[in-house]
């Protein structure tokens, strides 16, 4: 008898706790406006993992080594549009979402699609770290623990007095390279 009085309020706590997972994650980027197939949203982030990056523009995208279905056709659509003009001032980074790999795979992934592309391994901890700072979403395969269901979601950032600003959020697929080019050029 408690067990079905226990559900209604069970089924109740989960949808109101999904509704404000929902509010949260929209508060994050309060500021931000869809426009173009991408969300503008110039804000200042902490992004220490990418401290070493010299170059003024990053396109982020996160995903995991080995990914066929997402990963591996946005990196070779990447790039076909890291031209020369844009790779003196713009740099492509794969972050793997997949920490249970050794640390030297995401760079060989991300050159493998381009010689310029950087792959960057980070540790759980640091993943978690920056998980709200980008409203990341992955979770471990169904079928196989060793892939992930993730968002491909593409980031472009630039460098704003020594600060990295989050410009846009691509999320739109296919994205409007088109768009991100001319996003990037105009940051020049």
């Amino acid at each position: 008898m408690r067990t079905k009085k226990q559900l209604p309020l069970t089924i109740t706590l989960f949808a109101s706790f999904m509704l404000l997972f929902i509010f949260l994650q929209n508060i994050l980027f309060i500021t931000t406006t869809l426009k173009d197939s991408k969300i503008v949203v110039e804000k200042e982030i902490d992004a220490k993992f990418l401290d070493a990056i010299e170059e003024k523009n990053i396109v982020l995208f996160f995903g995991y080594v080995g990914c066929s279905d997402i990963c591996t056709p946005l990196l070779q659509e990447l790039s076909t549009l890291y031209t020369q003009e844009l790779q003196d001032s713009t740099t492509v980074v794969f972050v793997n979402l997949l920490p249970a790999i050794t640390s030297d795979q995401p760079q060989l992934f991300a050159s493998s699609f381009h010689e310029k592309f950087k792959g960057l391994y980070l540790t759980q901890k640091e993943l978690y770290d920056i998980d709200r700072e980008f409203s990341l979403f992955y979770t471990p395969g169904l079928i196989d623990a060793n892939e992930l269901s993730h968002s491909d979601s593409i980031y472009l950032l630039t460098k704003s007095e020594g600060k990295r600003v989050l410009k846009s959020i691509y999320t739109t697929h296919p994205f409007n390279t088109n768009q991100l080019t001319q996003d990037i050029k105009n940051t020049l």
